[in-house]
């Protein structure tokens, strides 16, 4: 299976522990090196902002994306 076809939806992508996220406003934001990590693919092209993301219980400022930034920025 090709990494290009693994299909993304907000269901799973919010029950993966394994990704962290951030609610901002109403979206959620994905944090850019867990979703490239998922994805096996290279995300350098996808668009980002800075949000605190919980990493054991300490908020650090971490490169986050939309579930649409990242498909669009996808390879």
């Amino acid at each position: 299976m090709a990494s290009k076809t693994k299909k993304l939806t907000e269901i799973l992508l919010l029950k993966d522990m394994s990704i962290h996220k951030v609610q901002f406003d109403t979206e959620w934001f994905y944090a850019l090196e867990d979703m490239a990590f998922y994805l096996k693919e290279d995300l350098s092209e996808v668009e980002t902002v800075q949000l605190p993301v919980v990493y054991d219980g300490i908020r650090i400022l971490t490169p986050c994306a939309t579930l649409e930034d990242i498909e669009r920025g996808r390879p």
